[in-house]
């Protein structure tokens, strides 16, 4: 089952100064998402600059106001 799983991940690594996009929870997040149904809403936001890496899979993004 691991390898399974395996094959469709990949492994993502930015450097500072890449623009990536930001994935939400539409269900968590209702901040950026203002729709009557939180389905439709889009998982994608951004695309917002890395300004740092935090740890392992963490990134310090600059977000715009």
């Amino acid at each position: 089952m691991i390898q399974l799983a395996n094959k469709k991940r990949n492994e993502s690594i930015f450097k500072v100064g890449d623009w990536v996009y930001l994935k939400l929870q539409p269900y968590r997040q209702q901040t950026m998402s203002k729709r009557g149904s939180h389905k439709l809403s889009a998982k994608y936001y951004g695309s917002y600059q890395v300004i740092e890496r935090i740890g392992a899979i963490a990134y310090k993004l600059r977000l715009s106001s």
